[in-house]
């Protein structure tokens, strides 16, 4: 194609006929200028769609890792929403002597109220492999996502971050509490599992334990649970609207 249009600039300018030559000159600048752009176009078209797959492909795994994380709550939720029952039992309820005493080496394993109920917790870990990706795959200037990507990284942001900050602080809670009980006579009894009527008196009856419970309570009830709940509504939420936007694009 170059040797013939050579060989046409040839035999204009060998026939005299310059103003023909400057018009097929121009007229060849325009077919190279149009071939560049129709090139550029493709490449763009390649590029983008390269991208748009590689996003595609984050979407699914940030969706994958929300279903995990919906079956991982269901423990964790159960879990505290037991706990939250138990505490609010321990809270409004007055033990009396003759209950006491009907509580013996046999069946204080049995007696829910009769143990420590301020140093338990269930770990939940999310999983945000996707959420990583996305964050890299967003701070590329060139290949900026749109809404739905900054909407996804806001919910990890927040509601996980949120999430891992009241976790820790209810672990450090929890322990606390534990090291609490190293003060009493009964500790050792406690903390091998075996009847002590002394510790019993004070998991049912002591203000101190009870003030302790409903501060658990409230790291629990209006903190954790709370936001275990919250994060779950989201999940379930951004899994949906990441199965209707891949049947959108099919």
């Amino acid at each position: 194609m170059i040797k013939l249009f050579r060989n046409i600039r040839k035999n204009l300018i060998a026939e005299g006929k310059t103003t023909k030559y400057f018009k097929y000159a121009i007229g060849e600048i325009v077919l190279v200028v149009i071939g560049i752009l129709i090139a550029l176009s493709i490449n763009n078209w390649n590029e983008q769609r390269k991208q748009k797959k590689q996003l595609d492909a984050i979407y699914t795994i940030v969706q994958q890792n929300l279903k995990t994380d919906l079956n991982n709550l269901k423990v964790p939720i159960y879990f505290f929403e037991t706990l939250d029952s138990t505490l609010t039992n321990i809270l409004t309820t007055n033990y009396s002597t003759s209950f006491l005493d009907s509580i013996n080496g046999t069946n204080y394993l049995e007696c829910i109220p009769c143990k420590s109920s301020i140093n338990y917790y269930e770990s939940f870990e999310k999983q945000d492999n996707g959420f990583e990706l996305l964050k890299k795959y967003e701070d590329n200037e060139s290949i900026k996502g749109n809404k739905f990507s900054q909407d996804i990284i806001q919910f990890y942001t927040v509601q996980g971050n949120g999430l891992t900050t009241f976790r820790d602080l209810l672990i450090k809670e929890a322990y606390s509490n534990l090291k609490y009980y190293e003060q009493f006579p009964w500790y050792s009894d406690y903390s091998l599992g075996n009847y002590n009527p002394e510790a019993i008196a004070y998991f049912l009856n002591d203000q101190t334990y009870k003030n302790k419970a409903a501060n658990f309570k409230i790291f629990i009830g209006r903190n954790y649970l709370k936001n275990l709940k919250d994060y779950e509504a989201s999940a379930t939420d951004f899994i949906s609207k990441i199965e209707k936007r891949r049947k959108a694009l099919q």
